[in-house]
């Protein structure tokens, strides 16, 4: 760990090949020291071991900019492709949130709960629960001649099994429920075929 004010002193040939030496100590520990450092300059990086942070100065010289932690790998960022957050992330701006998008062979091949995606073959947004992916609503699905919103638009076979969530009721228009397959109405609840 070394921190030096980068400016070699006019001395004598040792005390120049010491402050040289030190020069390149700084420079290759990152000038590392715990907390700011004494002489500062704009764009000088800097290991502070206070807190474990590469930082940087800013372009005013008035102080740092964290990078990331020197102990966690990529510095701690999220690398470009892959990754996971840990925590709550918000969207704080008004245009729109860019999803994954492609046909019903591209769902990932083991889904769970939660996946939410568009999906270009069935022209739809569709999320994944309860074992299998389903439509996520929006209006009323299908439009009339105009801007209207009032057709709903349901497949017309039911191929694999389906469960009503429980405390939910259920519509369909008359549907074609495939040889082997069930549909399961919880107590309590209505599934409607009109």
């Amino acid at each position: 760990m070394a921190e030096h004010d980068f400016i070699i002193d006019n001395g004598t040939g040792s005390a120049v090949r010491t402050d040289l030496n030190n020069l390149f100590q700084a420079i290759a520990s990152n000038n590392s020291k715990s907390g700011a450092l004494t002489t500062n300059y704009a764009y000088q990086w800097h290991v502070d071991t206070s807190d474990g942070n590469l930082k940087i100065r800013n372009a005013a010289n008035n102080g740092y900019v964290t990078i990331g932690a020197v102990a966690s790998t990529n510095l701690g960022l999220m690398p470009q492709a892959g990754g996971t957050f840990t925590g709550k992330i918000i969207h704080n701006y008004t245009s729109s949130l860019n999803i994954p998008s492609g046909t019903t062979a591209q769902r990932d091949g083991s889904p769970a709960v939660g996946m939410f995606r568009h999906n270009s073959t069935l022209n739809q947004f569709e999320g994944y629960n309860n074992g299998a992916w389903g439509a996520i609503g929006g209006g009323a699905g299908a439009t009339g001649g105009g801007t209207d919103e009032v057709f709903f638009e349901s497949d017309t076979n039911v191929t694999t099994n389906y469960t009503i969530t429980s405390g939910k009721n259920a519509h369909t228009v008359s549907p074609v429920i495939n040889s082997g397959v069930t549909v399961t109405v919880p107590s309590g609840s209505l599934f409607v075929i009109l």
